[in-house]
């Protein structure tokens, strides 16, 4: 309810409650079409804060909401006086950064620190995720059917991360509303702006879940029978799954939550759309796919440690395997379980962890799939080695490398021009096949 509604609804109950100020004692109960103007004696002046949510959080905000406020007063006659509204109009014009209005909030420092670091973290992902695409892309003998899985995983993730970024500039920047009314006002001719920015990442938020499911089932694959068919599943059944289902999910949502939206008159871009209980065709298909992908994880898990101790492995060997294993739940996206239950007073070590499990799973899945990865490594090592800059060679640092032997080194290669090592080489070839005198 708003400040005038709730006025209104004051003065109407007290206008039907005659008898609490029904005496001559007191001016009727009126009401000035902002505040409810009741309870003052004949002659005195009431003082009411201004209409305002003030930020008392701001240094100087609680001083200046205190010293001007709007007053009336009560005359001996029983009549009301006009209100006296200049210290409201004076805080409107020279101190807006005390209350919240015109598109702005008072500071949370919770929510602006969840903010910055989705925002922190979103931009990483993306800038790590881009430089694996880079490398996943440039070098010809890593393409396989499981690179082509981690590329269109991390693609998922990149849209996801970059439109998620959009969505938090546009959110705090207030790109579909007007500003310069004390009530902002929704730009209802750019609100199919605000639908496209918000459908595009719920699709890619779907679709990335959907591409660590196919992850997970391949990974599974490997690890039993499956793996000895020659055969795999055609490329597009993953198309299909990572990209389609995605798309029937989300568009299925849409009908739905649009057709609920046109019941509200004061609806816009689809706010809130984490509401109702439509919402469960987006998070039951994220959430079948997660439950699949931990299932995987404990089956693979099973399996490691089945083959471990029937090898009789040393303990740290499967200590260390299931270390390794334990990496996957960040990738697998299992880590986003717990993410399914959101309590109603959500607190502030909630909204924050919520906020790094789930925006930095980018920069997981770029180190440990990419850059970590042996295989991608010796890639660029091998494609370093074809540099023609000599700065870039190991052998580079040895030549550079000046030393001068001692007497007692004098057989060390290091220092001795070549053909005094061939010399050498030959000297002592021939000394072994004649037999040295000296070492009888």
């Amino acid at each position: 309810m708003s400040h005038i509604d709730r006025e209104r609804a004051t003065c109407e109950f007290l206008q039907n409650e005659d008898y609490l100020f029904s005496n001559n004692e007191y001016c009727d109960v009126e009401f000035d079409k902002s505040f409810c103007w009741y309870n003052v004696t004949r002659g005195e002046t009431l003082f009411r804060q201004c209409p305002f949510q003030f930020c008392l959080s701001i240094e100087g905000c609680a001083e200046i909401a205190a010293s001007l406020q709007v007053h009336r007063t009560c005359h001996l006659n029983g009549t009301w006086g006009a209100p006296n509204y200049d210290g409201c109009i004076e805080i409107l014009g020279n101190y807006k950064q005390c209350f919240a209005g015109f598109c702005n909030g008072c500071p949370d420092p919770l929510r602006q620190t969840v903010m910055a670091v989705t925002m922190c973290l979103s931009v990483m992902s993306v800038a790590v995720l881009v430089g694996a695409l880079v490398l996943f892309s440039f070098f010809d003998s890593l393409q396989c059917r499981r690179l082509s899985i981690h590329k269109n995983l991390a693609t998922a993730f990149v849209f996801r991360f970059a439109v998620l970024a959009i969505w938090n500039a546009a959110s705090s920047s207030h790109w579909f509303y007007d500003c310069t009314e004390f009530n902002q006002k929704p730009l209802y001719h750019i609100e199919w702006m605000c639908k496209g920015i918000l459908w595009l990442f719920m699709y890619f938020q779907v679709a990335s879940v959907m591409w660590m499911f196919i992850e997970g089932a391949y990974l599974y694959s490997r690890f039993t029978l499956v793996a000895m068919r020659s055969a795999e599943p055609p490329s597009w059944l993953f198309q299909t799954v990572g990209w389609g289902v995605p798309f029937v999910s989300v568009m299925s949502w849409t009908y739905v939550h649009e057709r609920v939206s046109r019941q509200n008159a004061n609806s816009f871009c689809w706010l809130p759309y984490a509401e109702g209980p439509h919402l469960w065709i987006l998070t039951g298909t994220m959430g079948v796919a997660l439950l699949m992908n931990l299932m995987f994880l404990f089956l693979i898990v099973l399996i490691l440690v089945q083959k471990l101790h029937s090898g009789n492995t040393d303990t740290k060997i499967i200590w260390k395997t299931v270390k390794a294993t334990f990496l996957l739940v960040p990738l697998l996206g299992v880590s986003n379980f717990p993410l399914f239950y959101e309590p109603d007073h959500r607190s502030g070590a909630y909204m924050l962890i919520s906020a790094i499990l789930q925006h930095s799973q980018g920069i997981f899945i770029a180190v440990l799939y990419c850059f970590l990865n042996s295989e991608v490594q010796l890639a660029v090592k091998r494609q370093v080695a074809k540099l023609p800059y000599r700065f870039l060679r190991h052998t580079y640092f040895e030549t550079q490398r000046t030393y001068v032997p001692d007497s007692g080194t004098v057989n060390t290669r290091h220092g001795i021009p070549m053909e005094q090592l061939e010399g050498n080489s030959d000297s002592q070839s021939q000394r072994s096949t004649t037999g040295d005198p000296s070492a009888n």
